[in-house]
């Protein structure tokens, strides 16, 4: 196809691909990629489609150019645009991520048989399956990114592993009390928000003072810190929830998250509630590991405050409706997977009715007599 590309194999480490590229230029730009054949004839019928899409604008990217490292920053920044506060997470799934492909690797050399290698990988080294999914998932939302940007004129599906089942840890008082002094103050106060609110982290470190309502109209100026009134609520935009729909949590009527915002308020250094002398709080999962060891309750989870303040809801009454308007999950599904059960909660509830039917049938024989 003389002026027009030309198909070939590279030739690496002194021997020919078997599988055939194209390369060809656009209107001053040069475009090489897979692909993806053995057979030249399949090849050469692929340029021909690929430089009649070019030349009517219907296919964009240089594919050949984009790398893992490229989808990770180029997946960075649309978060940064967007105000999402869980990059520091996909920044972790991006180190497995990086340590199997390679970050220099291309784009069009993650393929679907590519990243399932790349799950059996995972699962035989002792990962989690919810974190091979979360990393697929991560790397295939770079994909989507990719695909906006006009970088990838496509974006492979990759299949999900079936999930593992849904974790079921949560705190007792006791084992909470121990890890919350086993953290330094400002990391403690975060973990006594979360344990109250049942709030994802991100949510929780990117609380703003200008997102309080202290329901306190004669502060500032009357008295020299808020008392919060009965009506004193924290308020999130939705850009900042990862099921993007505002929440509103009302504290007026909670002594213990009450107290907690006080106390936090006379420490404020900048906007934040939660801070590192006055910066952002990052990652703190070896601090949080080492915590929960000396506490005696190792391998719990931050997360596993969901599940807690979600059983704790639960325990006092609150209709299943209302805990997930407060700790913000949109299905009933989702809200199931938290909504932990344990051994002692049935033992109470099968005290309850049995105790209850003694006291009816202690009353009929009072009756009778």
């Amino acid at each position: 196809m003389k002026g027009q590309g030309r198909v070939y194999r590279p030739n690496i480490g002194g021997r020919e691909t078997k599988i055939w590229w194209l390369d060809y230029g656009i209107n001053g730009k040069r475009y090489r990629e897979s692909s993806k054949s053995k057979s030249k004839r399949v090849a050469l019928d692929l340029l021909r489609q690929r430089i009649g899409k070019r030349k009517d604008g219907t296919l964009a990217g240089q594919p050949d150019r984009v790398t893992l490292g490229k989808l990770k920053a180029e997946l960075e920044k649309d978060y940064r645009r967007a105000g999402n506060t869980s990059w520091v997470r996909a920044k972790q799934a991006f180190v497995h991520l990086e340590r199997h492909f390679g970050s220099e690797c291309k784009a069009m050399d993650i393929t679907k048989s590519a990243v399932a290698a790349y799950q059996d990988t995972r699962l035989a080294a002792g990962a989690a399956r919810s974190s091979v999914c979360y990393e697929v998932a991560i790397l295939s939302a770079a994909f989507n990114v990719a695909v906006r940007q006009d970088l990838l004129a496509v974006k492979p599906v990759f299949k999900q592993l079936k999930a593992g089942e849904p974790r079921e840890g949560f705190f007792d008082s006791a084992g909470f009390a121990l890890v919350v002094l086993n953290l330094p103050n400002e990391l403690a106060a975060l973990v006594k928000f979360l344990r109250f609110t049942g709030w994802r982290r991100g949510e929780g470190s990117g609380l703003l003072w200008a997102q309080i309502d202290w329901d306190d109209p004669q502060y500032p100026g009357q008295h020299e810190e808020p008392r919060p009134g009965v009506n004193a609520s924290i308020r999130i935009a939705a850009e900042q929830t990862k099921g993007r729909e505002a929440r509103e949590f009302p504290f007026g009527q909670a002594p213990g998250l009450r107290t907690l915002l006080l106390e936090r308020f006379r420490q404020r250094n900048g906007l934040r509630v939660f801070h590192r002398n006055g910066k952002p709080v990052g990652d703190f999962r070896k601090t949080w590991a080492r915590a929960c060891k000396s506490a005696g309750v190792e391998g719990r989870l931050v997360h596993d405050l969901r599940r807690t303040a979600a059983r704790d809801f639960r325990q006092a009454g609150v209709s299943e409706g209302e805990i997930m308007k407060l700790c913000g999950w949109k299905t009933r599904s989702m809200f199931d997977r938290y909504n932990v059960v344990d051994s002692a909660d049935l033992s109470r509830a099968v005290a309850k009715m049995f105790g209850k039917q003694t006291a009816n049938n202690e009353e009929e024989t009072k009756v009778s007599d």
